[in-house]
């Protein structure tokens, strides 16, 4: 994180506050003119409306075309590259691909761009909202359990990429350029409490941008998209009855559902959503999921990357999601293919998946393994079942604690491939990371070692931080 200065709080939530009313397709931004410099939080946090905007801000943010975690080398093309998902048509412009990174050469974005893009304002607005004197309290409890999501959403990420992190929770510049690395227990318990308190925030129903009326869009953040990933953190934790509590919490719940067809999964408004990031209709790169510009239509234009045999060979014979969510380009490519719109287009049908109910099934599936609910109904193998049934797959054959997770894991990877560093993520926490990517490494005509599990700190942290030097990740130098 570098230095934070008040002129940076300020601009940060002037930007909030404009990208939010232009994503909201506000024709009039503020009812009064004023002067940048006087657009404090205070202002800005003082009625519903501009502070609503703000957080919508924060969304379209994380939905746009040019972000860390949705642009063209966004975090799901990253992982997949790292991982045994993707290969680049020009492998050596990819550093995730060899497994190359250093301080230097893609590690910091995403560490930069989370801190300072999301975490930064996220804290901003919770700052605001706790601060203001006439918000309404309904909304008060509705963006902070908002804000708080979103808050957790991205230490996950930033947990799970380099392990110790700082734990920012304020605006404090001063405070925030001295802030050590966080051990990651510590900052699972902060994401625990920053869900279990977004659960007590927010509503059962989907909000419009006035936090009142209801909507078929999926795109804030509600008590069932806290609990969803609070189920994910969970499984992480190793806290079985825990995970599938939760994840049953999601699954029993009418509004979602599996869709009988695969093609529909990522539309916008899915029943399968729990959230959605909306692309910025207003982004000149196209109205559709930016995640999938990388594997875009084929019929528009070729991609970058392409599917690896891995991924192939995991799909079972007749499993309709192969042909469904792979596709051959037109210069004979396979690729990814979940995403189906092109980007050149001003229609939205497609949003980015973030959050799917499909998820929940199996994170109940492997913690019910865990707790040696194995087979019959309301079990590990009635889970699992259910995904594999609506790829067209018969029931599992898989019946001890071992195959059973070995199952499941298989349908993870099949089912969430290309989705937000799943596969990646699944390897590390099952141990399983060192022996494959050693296999994955000599394909690819590279190396591996273990301490490659983790990013590099970005040089330019050390120098901004000194609570940070000396405390690199094994294996990566703190500068050039």
């Amino acid at each position: 994180m570098q230095i934070v200065y008040k002129t940076r709080y300020i601009i940060h939530l002037v930007f909030l506050l404009l990208t939010g009313y232009l994503w909201s397709g506000c024709k009039k931004l503020i009812e009064v003119d004023l002067p940048i410099d006087k657009a404090t939080s205070e202002i800005v946090f003082s009625n519903t409306s501009t502070a609503v905007a703000a957080m919508t801000g924060i969304y379209a943010r994380m939905g746009a075309a040019d972000d860390v975690f949705t642009d063209v080398y966004g975090l799901s093309i990253r992982t997949g590259l790292r991982a045994d998902e993707l290969i680049p048509t020009n492998p050596a412009a990819y550093p995730d691909y060899t497994n190359t990174v250093t301080g230097s050469n893609n590690a910091w974005t995403m560490w930069e761009a989370t801190y300072r893009d999301h975490i930064y304002r996220v804290n901003s607005l919770l700052e605001g909202v706790k601060k203001s004197a006439t918000l309404p309290e309904d909304t008060k409890l509705i963006l902070t359990g908002e804000a708080k999501f979103t808050r957790a959403w991205l230490y996950f990420y930033l947990v799970n990429l380099y392990g110790d992190v700082p734990l920012v929770l304020t605006t404090d510049f001063k405070a925030n350029s001295t802030i050590p690395r966080t051990d990651k227990q510590l900052v699972y318990e902060q994401i625990v409490k920053d869900l279990k308190d977004a659960q007590e925030g927010l509503k059962t129903e989907f909000l419009d941008r006035d936090l009142v009326s209801s909507t078929q869009e999926r795109i804030r953040p509600n008590k069932a998209a806290a609990t969803a990933l609070l189920a994910r953190v969970y499984l992480y934790m190793g806290k079985w009855q825990e995970a599938e509590t939760e994840a049953g919490k999601v699954i029993n719940d009418a509004d979602y559902e599996l869709l009988a067809d695969v093609n529909q999964v990522f539309l916008k408004n899915s029943k399968e959503a729990i959230w959605q990031l909306q692309p910025n209709p207003l982004d000149q790169q196209g109205a559709n999921a930016p995640d999938g510009r990388s594997l875009i239509n084929p019929s528009q234009r070729n991609p970058f990357f392409y599917v690896s045999s891995s991924i192939l060979n995991a799909f079972e014979p007749d499993d309709i999601r192969k042909t469904s969510w792979i596709t051959k380009s037109p210069s004979g490519l396979i690729i990814p293919y979940k995403y189906k719109e092109g980007w050149a287009v001003m229609e939205q049908k497609e949003y980015t998946m973030v959050l799917r109910l499909a998820e929940q099934y199996l994170i109940r599936a492997e913690a019910r393994t865990h707790l040696n609910n194995l087979t019959g109904d309301n079990s590990a193998t009635s889970d699992l079942n259910a995904i594999r049934s609506r790829a067209g797959l018969p029931g599992t054959s898989a019946v001890s604690q071992e195959d059973l997770l070995a199952a499941i894991a298989k349908e993870r990877q099949t089912e969430l491939f290309m989705e937000w560093g799943d596969r990646w993520f699944d390897l590390q926490r099952r141990g399983q990371l060192n022996a494959v990517m050693s296999v994955v490494a000599q394909q690819k005509g590279t190396t591996w070692a273990p301490y490659k599990a983790l990013l590099p700190i970005p040089y330019d942290e050390f120098r901004y931080n000194p609570a940070l030097r000396g405390h690199q990740n094994p294996g990566y130098l703190e500068q050039p």
